[in-house]
């Protein structure tokens, strides 16, 4: 799924969040939102992209936050073994399951 012209989370909030400065990691943060952002869709398997006229919940933004931190942080994924095959980290299944649809699995 390719990520939608909405940003849900800007790379300027990202690095807020992420207490990072300067642009010397720009290009990687916008990679690992990209991710972070296609990974949220695949696992809330949510029919339409949110938009400004349906924004995101905070928990959603968390959730991307969070995992591009993950990304961020461990690009080698060194802890990926203990990740539930086809499903994000725990924590950020935890945030999101309250807004997946079960039909849709």
């Amino acid at each position: 799924m390719s990520t939608p012209a909405y940003e849900i989370v800007t790379i300027d909030e990202t690095k807020k969040w992420l207490r990072v400065d300067g642009t010397a990691m720009d290009a990687d943060i916008e990679l690992a939102l990209a991710g972070a952002t296609a990974s949220v869709y695949a696992y809330l398997k949510r029919p339409a992209p949110y938009s400004e006229s349906d924004p995101a919940p905070a928990n959603v933004v968390q959730a991307i936050v969070l995992l591009a931190g993950m990304f961020i942080r461990d690009p080698d994924i060194a802890d990926a073994a203990s990740w539930q095959a086809g499903y994000p980290p725990a924590p950020i299944v935890s945030i999101l399951y309250p807004l997946r649809d079960p039909a849709l699995s």
